[in-house]
């Protein structure tokens, strides 16, 4: 396996330093955000049931048999503001950000089989993609007086390694040899110091004194996108029965970049890393949509996973200005690993949505999705060296469970023209509450949006703007030290974003 060893964000204690960034990394990658369309996200995504929405078509595929014309559709997202709010040992900060994207776009092509009453009524295929996930966020994190420090961590880390292992020679690369990359840095840095150089030479202490409290801060950006690429294809039977089939190639970028800075009477470091993801999976959508009155429709649809083929690369960097500790120590000093780059595959997990939606006189009508996805399901798997990522998985099985979605939407039609919609949408926890018997804070973890919008349509061409607010709060470990309380930074995000879809009827 890669001998990549920094401190990205650490879930829980006990998990080890390379576990936690691919446990993390499954979740990111695994959680997916329907609402590539003006409607659809102003309904709460809650579309199972109904279709006729191109955006529908990645959660039931079904839904493009509702489709009796053809039509072109796009969707720009022409606001979306992250502002994340970083709780860390009672100190507060705020950072936004903004970015602008096209969220979806799509063809459909509605072919009549010539008999409008029984039977076949349409053959119905679709063309497109659909962004189901923006990672776009900053944050910044930061106590004046802290009482543990990330030196803490860096000795923990490298227990185990004999120093020998950690010095540059003529036959001897630390970065080659399996030691942490981590340790090598702090080693460079004079962070860490042997502690017992006469016996096994493997034990490692700071040079902070008990009790001695540190200055930190750690800012955070990540940038990247999940898209899917689309075919479906579908049928109407007798306007009652709608089949579907969705095969989809998903687009996956994700860059996590951080830069962690302390101090003390003794000095600072600053320390670096950049993870960058980049993949492409496939996966197949089945759905099923059956209206048995004219008014009352009901869906259901499985996705399987999707199989993810991922490469990365990374690299950290660490630097120290140190006084009063040593005559080697003192002074400015600096170290920067290689980059290195390791590839792998992933599975996400399956999702299973259940749909039912009402028409009420065809002035409105409700709908209502429930999805049930298994997170403890997700799977590392076949890594570049032939690593088959034992201890990540049991980590995931350890720390996710099973969640329930439940989204519910409404929408009333004020004119003929003009339609007034309004969505919620109630996320689960996706984290086990404990995880080898220790409490994670994530058990607070909760995951919201609250979404309306109006929706034109005059002749072929219709014409939908949203607003919506996604509110989520969650908790990451800067670092941890074991048999030592440190506290978990708590973020809360909020993202507001504007979409507006201009679809064509043919």
């Amino acid at each position: 396996m890669k001998k990549l060893y920094f401190t990205l964000i650490i879930l829980v204690g006990f998990i080890t330093i390379t576990s936690a960034q691919y446990v993390d990394n499954a979740l990111i990658f695994s959680q997916q955000n329907y609402g590539s369309t003006a409607r659809l996200k102003a309904m709460g995504n809650a579309f199972g049931a109904l279709g006729g929405d191109f955006g529908s078509l990645s959660i039931n595929p079904a839904g493009i048999g509702i489709y009796q014309r053809s039509e072109f559709s796009t969707t720009m997202s022409i606001l979306n503001q992250n502002s994340t709010e970083a709780t860390y040992q009672d100190n507060v900060n705020k950072l936004n950000n903004n970015n602008f994207n096209f969220k979806n776009f799509g063809y459909v092509s509605a072919i009549p089989s010539g008999n409008n009453s029984s039977g076949l009524i349409s053959f119905n295929f679709g063309l497109g993609y659909n962004r189901l996930a923006n990672y776009n966020q900053s944050s910044f994190a930061g106590a004046s007086a802290s009482p543990t420090s990330r030196m803490d961590a860096f000795a923990q880390n490298t227990n185990g390694t004999n120093y020998n292992s950690l010095v540059t020679s003529s036959t001897n690369d630390p970065y080659k040899n399996g030691v942490p990359w981590e340790s090598k840095l702090a080693w460079e840095n004079y962070l860490i110091d042997v502690t017992n150089p006469n016996t096994t030479g493997d034990q490692y202490s700071t040079f902070l004194y008990s009790n001695e409290k540190v200055k930190q801060a750690q800012s955070a950006n990540k940038e990247g996108y999940l898209n899917e690429y689309i075919a479906t294809f579908g049928a109407n039977i007798n306007h009652k029965l709608y089949l579907g089939m969705t095969v989809g190639m998903q687009d996956l970028y994700y860059d996590d970049a951080k830069y962690y800075t302390e101090s003390g009477a003794w000095g600072s470091f600053d320390y670096s890393n950049r993870a960058t993801s980049s993949g492409v999976g496939y996966n197949l959508k089945l759905g099923v949509i059956y209206r048995p009155t004219p008014e009352l429709r009901i869906g259901a649809a499985l996705h399987t996973p999707t199989y993810f083929y991922i490469k990365e690369s990374y690299s950290s960097v660490m630097s120290s200005n140190l006084v009063g500790i040593s005559t080697d120590a003192n002074g400015s000093h600096y170290e920067a690993t290689p980059v290195g780059n390791y590839d792998y595959n992933f599975n996400t997990p399956m999702h299973a949505i259940g749909s039912v939606a009402y028409q009420f006189a065809k002035k409105g009508l409700i709908s209502l999705d429930y999805e049930f996805v298994d997170y403890s399901a997700m799977k590392y798997k076949s890594g570049g060296d032939s690593y088959q990522f034992g201890t990540e998985n049991t980590d995931i099985k350890a720390v996710y469970k099973a969640v329930s979605n439940l989204r519910i939407g409404a929408e009333y039609r004020l004119t003929e023209a003009l339609s007034l919609r309004g969505g919620l949408e109630f996320l689960g926890n996706p984290y086990a509450s404990n995880s080898y018997g220790v409490a994670q804070p994530n058990s607070d973890y909760k995951f919201r949006t609250y979404n309306c919008g109006l929706g034109y349509r005059v002749g072929k061409i219709s014409l939908d703007l949203t607003y919506g607010l996604s509110d989520k709060t969650h908790y990451m470990y800067i670092y941890q030290v074991d048999g030592v309380a440190v506290d978990p930074v708590k973020y809360h995000s909020l993202n507001q974003e504007l979409l507006f879809t201009v679809a064509v009827k043919i």
